[in-house]
């Protein structure tokens, strides 16, 4: 009597496993509001991110998208319906905060030909990269490619297209440097 062999390699099985567990995250744990959501994200968020430091919080429905490419630094704080895109890369500083709402996008359409439909010219992917001590408020939209300097501010329902230098405070559409902090 035959059997079957399966050959399953240990990269193989762990891969599988960390896309069911981004499921599990995406469908059931990213929803649970309170502490035992907090419990839950503060456990599963630093198996399927590249770095989650010491300290950070990932609120409520906070969507990762290719969570192997998000780097979180130490005492990070995402609060509720942020969008994560680490398609193109993402880095987050230590001691940064992104507010309610917001859309780290690091990944869009290619848009330049103007004889093929947009729809079938592709995407692109550029990294983001915010510094530490940052203050992303709410509903803030950055695209791909921008960097944030250390210690900038980013006021509400601001999109940011272009590099902020460091320890600015900025806001808009499109987002422009308001003035320097001291």
């Amino acid at each position: 009597m035959g059997g079957i062999i399966i050959n399953i390699s240990r990269s193989t099985c762990l891969v599988k496993c960390s896309f069911l567990l981004w499921i599990i995250y995406t469908h059931l744990i990213c929803k649970i509001p309170y502490s035992p959501g907090q419990k839950l994200r503060r456990y599963v968020v630093p198996k399927l991110v590249s770095t989650f430091g010491a300290g950070s919080r990932i609120s409520t429905n906070v969507s990762l998208l290719t969570p192997q490419r998000i780097h979180i630094g130490k005492k990070v704080g995402v609060a509720r319906d942020v969008v994560l895109d680490g398609r193109g890369g993402l880095y987050i500083g230590d001691n940064t905060l992104i507010g309610l709402e917001s859309l780290v996008i690091t990944s869009t359409h290619n848009y330049q030909r103007t004889d093929i439909p947009i729809s079938e010219q592709g995407m692109y992917t550029q990294e983001i990269i915010i510094g530490q001590n940052c203050w992303i408020a709410a509903r803030v939209i950055l695209l791909p490619g921008v960097r944030i300097g250390d210690g900038c501010i980013i006021g509400a329902n601001a999109v940011v297209t272009h590099d902020i230098p460091e320890y600015s405070i900025a806001g808009g559409i499109p987002c422009k440097v308001i003035k320097k902090r001291e």
